[in-house]
């Protein structure tokens, strides 16, 4: 009887485990870049709250040394981060009452993504009207952001002047990116 010829196939492919082991190293992969792209995003927040702390303090005290005093309200009409915009762009006087047509400002705000050229002074609204909470507003919607400085994280800039326990001076920082108190949290520059 006659012999036939055998053909041996032989059927390549991934096994189930493989595969596993494939996907398992490129999502460990994954994981480590997105945890890297993420670690510098949190590393420039910082460095750009660092940057901008740096800038604001040398603006306050150009406004100390033009007007001999630091920015404040004292009809507290305005919060604090409020009076340091206002104050740095301008549209505070040295007795921290509002002041039109507005000083130069002592801030390059383009640093914050502000525009204080881009407005025309005609159309600055009366400030005795709603004790100049129509100024607020039409600055907001002139700008298109709130009337504050604000850190990378989107909260504002906390400024104290006065101190709260007295001295001299003033406070300025950063809660950082969870917004919220703590002095280890805090984002400062050192002022003194």
């Amino acid at each position: 009887m006659g012999e036939g010829i055998r053909i041996k196939s032989k059927i390549t492919g991934f096994t189930l485990v493989e595969l596993l082991v494939v996907l398992a190293i490129v999502g460990i992969l994954c994981g480590l870049m997105f945890k890297g792209y993420f670690y510098v995003l949190d590393k420039q927040a910082h460095k750009q709250a660092y940057v901008e702390l740096r800038v604001l303090k040398v603006s306050i005290e150009n406004y100390r040394r033009s007007y001999n005093g630091y920015p404040i309200c004292p009809q507290n009409v305005c919060t604090p981060g409020e009076c340091l915009f206002l104050s740095l762009a301008g549209f505070h006087n040295e007795k921290g009452t509002l002041e039109m047509p507005p000083y130069p400002a002592t801030i390059s705000t383009e640093l914050f993504g502000y525009d204080l050229e881009s407005y025309d002074t005609t159309q600055i609204p009366d400030i005795e009207h709603n004790e100049g909470k129509s100024l607020m507003l039409w600055l907001s919607q002139i700008l298109g952001k709130d009337v504050a400085f604000k850190d990378p994280w989107g909260n504002d800039y906390v400024y104290e002047y006065p101190l709260k326990e007295g001295g001299r001076g003033f406070r300025l920082f950063s809660m950082g990116p969870d917004g919220r108190t703590g002095e280890d949290e805090w984002i400062e520059d050192d002022l003194e």
